[in-house]
């Protein structure tokens, strides 16, 4: 990221209590905000690509250190990571920067994020982005076991081994010894370590508890690399790692409860980009799941790397970004 955009930073206390630490940079001319909502275990900074391209062409940018990271406060209470709460603090910010309507862009856990602005605040927003991971739908979750089984059934595999891991009380404590390890496995030169690390479980767990390495991709810069890891030092993971404990406690488990049918489509134009080599967040379940709730239209990407098209092919990425953006607004007018 541009050095000179550190100065821009603020700091905001929201409506339930919580600060949040976040780049603010204001739109040119009729030019739109985008809204960059990072997932684990980033910051703020994850989205340097997109932060520095965009706002080279005017376009507004506001860009939080999500609940659990950065210069964003760090509870422990997992109720306070209710995904329609935090939604809020988002629009709190948007609020205090008086943008009235953005287009929210979220990747990995800011993907669900980004799905409940669209059941609940839809009329704040021009569009919609995706990254990798596909739209959210809430239901009570089973078991992760039963999941596990599920998913072997489905697609010959279990997909989310790491929820296991992740899920436990301990999991904090023995990635802080071993920061590196776990760094190494989300960052992965070869995105097919994850058919082993991420998808089975028991493996990423011995893999950190005995502090093991594997080549890092590139795209992980070490300006990258640097500041990730110092964040991650500071923070801890025990706040963090309540992103997978709200799912597996049922913390989220009522939120269509509270959605009409209507508002369980994507009723604003839907931009997602999927990766092919994402061996979590899956084609064959993604790209279906957003074929049948984009009713507002969709724009889709395929990207041939893993789960960090944003950091592996920025390039690309934000060429297609723009011009999905560009072409919404000329419909919306």
């Amino acid at each position: 990221m541009n050095e000179s955009l550190v100065s821009k930073y603020k700091d905001i206390v929201t409506s339930r209590g919580l600060t949040y630490h976040y780049l603010s940079l204001p739109a040119v001319g009729d030019k739109p905000t985008l809204l960059f909502v990072h997932g684990f275990p980033s910051i703020s900074y994850d989205w340097y690509h997109q932060i520095n391209y965009f706002s080279e062409r005017g376009f507004g940018v506001v860009a939080p250190d999500m609940l659990g990271y950065g210069g964003t406060s760090k509870p422990t209470d997992v109720s306070l990571f209710l995904h329609t709460a935090v939604a809020q603090d988002l629009l709190d910010i948007l609020d205090a920067e008086k943008v009235q309507k953005a287009v929210a862009v979220g990747h990995d856990w800011g993907a669900p994020i980004i799905s409940v602005l669209s059941m609940k605040h839809s009329d704040r927003f021009l569009g919609f982005a995706w990254v990798v991971v596909a739209y959210q739908i809430y239901s009570p979750v089973p078991p992760i076991d039963v999941i596990l089984e599920m998913q072997t059934k489905t697609y010959g595999r279990p997909l989310m081994g790491y929820w296991k891991f992740f899920g436990q009380e301990s999991a904090s404590a023995i990635i802080e010894k071993n920061l590196e390890s776990l760094i190494s496995v989300l960052y992965p030169d070869d995105p097919d370590n994850w058919l082993t690390l991420m998808n089975q479980p028991g493996e990423i767990q011995a893999f950190i508890e005995n502090g093991k390495t594997t080549k890092r991709a590139s795209y992980l810069t070490d300006e990258h690399h640097s500041r990730l890891l110092e964040s991650l030092k500071q923070s801890g993971l025990t706040s963090a790692l309540n992103w997978y404990q709200c799912m597996l406690k049922g913390v989220n488990s009522r939120i269509m409860e509270e959605m009409s049918e209507e508002d369980q489509f994507i009723r604003k134009p839907a931009f997602f980009a999927v990766a092919r080599k994402d061996h979590v967040c899956v084609y064959d379940y993604a790209v279906p799941l957003m074929k049948k709730y984009a009713t507002g239209g969709l724009k889709m990407v395929e990207f041939q790397g893993g789960h960090w098209v944003h950091l592996e092919e920025p390039e690309m990425f934000n060429r297609e970004l723009e011009g999905w953006i560009g072409n919404t607004l000329q419909q919306s007018c």
